[in-house]
């Protein structure tokens, strides 16, 4: 399965003082690589 998700390429993930939709798309991300998705 491929996943994509975005955000600006100009920030990182999650940035600093954001927040919880930002830190919850970044473990989303972080968990479904380890589940060995291939996330974009």
């Amino acid at each position: 399965m491929k996943v994509a998700m975005l955000s600006p390429i100009a920030w990182r993930t999650t940035p600093k003082n954001y927040g919880p939709w930002e830190q919850e798309a970044s473990v989303l991300t972080e968990a479904l690589v380890k589940k060995g998705m291939d996330v974009t």
